[in-house]
């Protein structure tokens, strides 16, 4: 059988975020914390009394997976406290070592959601810490925030909010808008209604996390008519994130009403997380809507071994046209370099599988690993690298 091997191609990375260059050495206990989807600080708390190949308390096959790659990667012992003290090491020169990173597994360009962390970090720095192109994607709930705090008329709110969302897809390097109202209020978005959204807005007024349903689902299409009127995307968080995620309302089989509707035809939607656990529905619907996308990030790499499983169920229906390469990394270079590592070897699998089962020829394989990993980013977003 002839393998497909997706070396020596280029990847851009459609959904992560940014991370400042840290001062301080990590422990090992800090850094399980920081690989980590928890927000909960005593899910990691010690290492210490371990037996001999006992995993470290709270960690799962993502984790164990890393680890065991850096200690390759590194030619140390594949144990936490070595690995840590040879990554310090390799760190005191952040910049240096995060290039030698996205270097390592080619990752030239990625879109950063810099909504997180806040305040927000700038992306000409990013991209010299980083070394890659980055591309920006305005989140519209610090706006929201930042526009509420001004205690404004509702009427004046809506101007203002309207007025910035203009003013920032008018900007080159922003390529569109993102929110989370998954966390929120749910993906279940009803039609705008002034008269509901301008009393929703008093409760948002009073906490800016709460959910405000009526207010953010205007608020939602008001970011989807300006990116209409700007030709540019508009990301919408899918499926599970962290704790607060509304997950009885997080399935992007919600949005399918609002996605269909006329005056949003046209418009370009990136379903960011592609959905999951629900990837099913999300590859369904870009398989019906012509103008949406979804990437494969979060679930790519935190669900370890099960990448490979992942991808070959979103490409039993999806177009292979319409997903991309993703990876949520959001604190350390180490998790945008891994999210490379572990789809470029997972995707590899699935790819010589079909070829092995004479579904295709092993080159056209290899073209739909590039489709994946920057062509489709190139053609959706218009972008050439």
């Amino acid at each position: 059988m002839k393998e497909v091997s997706l070396s020596g191609i280029k990847v851009v990375d459609v959904h992560a975020h940014p991370f400042a260059a840290s001062k301080e050495m990590e422990t090992p206990v800090s850094f399980l914390r920081k690989l980590s989807l928890s927000v909960i600080p005593e899910m990691f708390s010690s290492i210490e009394g371990l037996q001999k190949h006992q995993p470290y308390p709270g960690s799962n096959m993502w984790i164990q997976l890393l680890l065991r790659t850096m200690s390759n990667y590194y030619g140390c012992e594949e144990d936490l406290k070595s690995i840590v003290e040879i990554r310090n090491r390799k760190a005191e020169d952040y910049s240096a070592y995060s290039k030698e990173l996205f270097e390592d597994v080619n990752l030239v360009g990625a879109i950063m959601d810099f909504g997180y962390p806040q305040p927000p970090l700038d992306r000409k720095e990013f991209e010299k810490l980083c070394g890659a192109q980055v591309w920006e994607i305005s989140r519209i709930e610090p706006i929201m925030t930042s526009i509420g705090k001004q205690n404004l008329s509702f009427d004046n709110f809506v101007e203002k909010y309207r007025n910035q969302l203009e003013e920032d897809l008018r900007k080159e390097e922003v390529v569109g808008l993102k929110t989370i109202i998954a966390y929120r209020s749910g993906l279940e978005v009803q039609e705008m209604n002034k008269v509901d959204a301008e009393k929703a807005y008093q409760e948002f007024l009073l906490n800016d996390r709460s959910p405000a349903k009526a207010f953010r689902d205007y608020c939602f299409h008001i970011a989807m008519e300006a990116c209409t009127k700007a030709d540019k995307f508009m990301h919408i968080h899918t499926g599970i994130g962290d704790g607060e995620v509304v997950m009885t309302k997080a399935s992007p089989s919600f949005l399918l009403d609002t996605l269909r509707k006329e005056k949003y035809k046209s418009t370009k939607v990136h379903l960011v997380h592609g959905g999951y656990p629900w990837m099913e529905e999300a590859a369904f619907i870009v398989s019906i809507l012509p103008n949406v996308y979804m990437d494969i990030s979060l679930q790519n790499p935190f669900t370890g071994h099960g990448v490979e499983r992942i991808i070959s169920q979103v490409l039993e229906l999806a177009p292979f046209d319409k997903v991309m390469y993703g990876s949520d990394a959001f604190t350390v270079p180490e998790m945008n370099w891994m999210g490379v590592k572990l789809f470029i070897e997972c995707f590899e699998r699935v790819l010589s599988g079909w070829v092995e089962k004479d579904y295709m020829s092993a080159e056209k394989a290899r073209y739909i690993g590039e489709m994946i990993l920057y062509k489709n980013f190139e053609q959706a977003y218009q972008i050439k690298l």
